[in-house]
């Protein structure tokens, strides 16, 4: 999911946020008006969601849009073995559409499934995009100069398919296909000259295998637990991969309660990328998930190496409290991680508990970074 780093464009970040964690980050479903204001602990077994998306940037001036759907819960035979604190996960579809003055789109449709009382899990989607962003270089030192505007046109699906081997031990399959090109780029720049690998567009075809354990309470709010995952891809033209990577993840999660209702959530990340992969499919360090308070993106290469904590804790009513920090960095080469190299970042953040039923906090998070700061508006915790 890519990030936007200029203040005017919050209603974007939400948008985004919104449609694209339909495959990612497993969202509950919410609504605005009425059902809003019911807003119990009590859930619904089914039922539709929608709003309105209306803002304006400099990069695409006045845009609209709009995104809704349908969810629905499977009353659960026997006690859930996903972990949550809920009754049952809810299985969601959710199309999403929005449009800019200047002819920019991103258009989306995501579902999210459990069946056989949650022994089953799929998330997948559709997205066709032709929207703006920044390409800072390649490497852990690229200069502020060099950043320079490019929009893509892409077209992705994606799916990732989970089954319960044992409680809380699950293992999946996952694919995704992404074709895009470049439409604009900085007369010039480093994309416009062809030297970066993906700077002529091209397909990305990958297919791997998951195994992850998940112990937390909550997913979108977890007070307890750990989330362990390993994770593995293969892209080739053996797949109809314009590019031979190969790309290998460790994701580490534990949530300590801290009193009654505070929670000290540490998160370890690793990526490595073996191969000739695009810029596109590099790692990233920045965003509104990983390193708060540099721009998505930032800094890129094949290998990253993250961590990062944050302390969370309820304040009045619906709102809460974080302060977080990170240490990380990106490199060539797993020996090439030097620790004076690695960036930090720190920040707090203001949260809205906008449904009560499901814990999904609405988020207001101030990141800084050395020499760099973000402002991020989007829905659940970063980790």
């Amino acid at each position: 999911m890519r990030r936007y780093k200029i203040i005017p464009n919050a209603a974007k970040i939400l948008f985004v946020a919104v449609m694209i964690s339909t495959t990612v980050l497993h969202p509950s479903p919410f609504a605005l008006g009425r059902e809003a204001e019911q807003d119990t602990v009590k859930q619904k077994r089914k039922g539709f969601f929608g709003f309105p998306i209306i803002f304006h940037s400099p990069e695409t001036k006045l845009a609209i849009g709009a995104s809704g759907g349908y969810y629905y819960r499977q009353a659960p035979k026997a006690p859930s073995v996903a972990g949550s604190d809920t009754a049952s996960r809810p299985s969601t579809i959710m199309p999403s559409l929005i449009y800019t003055q200047k002819q920019q789109i991103i258009s989306g449709l995501g579902v999210d499934l459990y069946w056989k009382n949650e022994t089953y899990h799929l998330t997948g989607g559709v997205l066709y995009s032709k929207f703006p962003d920044t390409f800072y270089g390649i490497g852990n030192n690229t200069p502020e100069e060099l950043a320079e505007d490019y929009t893509p046109r892409t077209f992705g699906l994606g799916m990732d398919f989970q089954k319960t081997v044992r409680p809380r031990l699950y293992l999946g399959i996952q694919y995704q296909l992404s074709n895009s090109k470049l439409i604009e780029v900085e007369e010039n720049g480093l994309l416009a000259k062809g030297n970066i690998l993906g700077s002529a567009g091209g397909v990305v075809s990958s297919a791997g295998l998951s195994i992850n354990l998940d112990t937390r309470n909550n997913i979108y709010y977890p007070s307890s637990g750990s989330f362990y995952e390993l994770s593995a891809s293969l892209s080739g033209r053996i797949i109809g991969s314009d590019f031979d990577f190969n790309g290998y993840g460790v994701d580490l999660r534990k949530y300590i309660p801290v009193f009654s209702s505070h929670v000290l959530a540490f998160q370890g990340l690793m990526n490595i990328i073996t191969g000739d992969a695009p810029f596109q499919s590099l790692s990233e360090l920045g965003g509104d998930s990983i390193m708060r308070g540099y721009f998505g993106g930032r800094y890129r290469d094949k290998n990253l190496l993250a961590a990062q904590m944050e302390y969370r804790l309820p304040v009045w009513w619906r709102f809460g409290l974080v302060g977080f920090a990170g240490y990380g960095d990106v490199a060539d080469k797993l020996r090439h991680f030097e620790l004076n190299s690695f960036k930090y970042s720190f920040g707090w953040g203001i949260r809205y508990l906008f449904s009560r039923a499901e814990k999904i906090n609405l988020r207001f998070d101030f990141g800084y970074g050395k020499g760099s700061s973000e402002f991020y508006i989007n829905l659940t915790e970063a980790f």
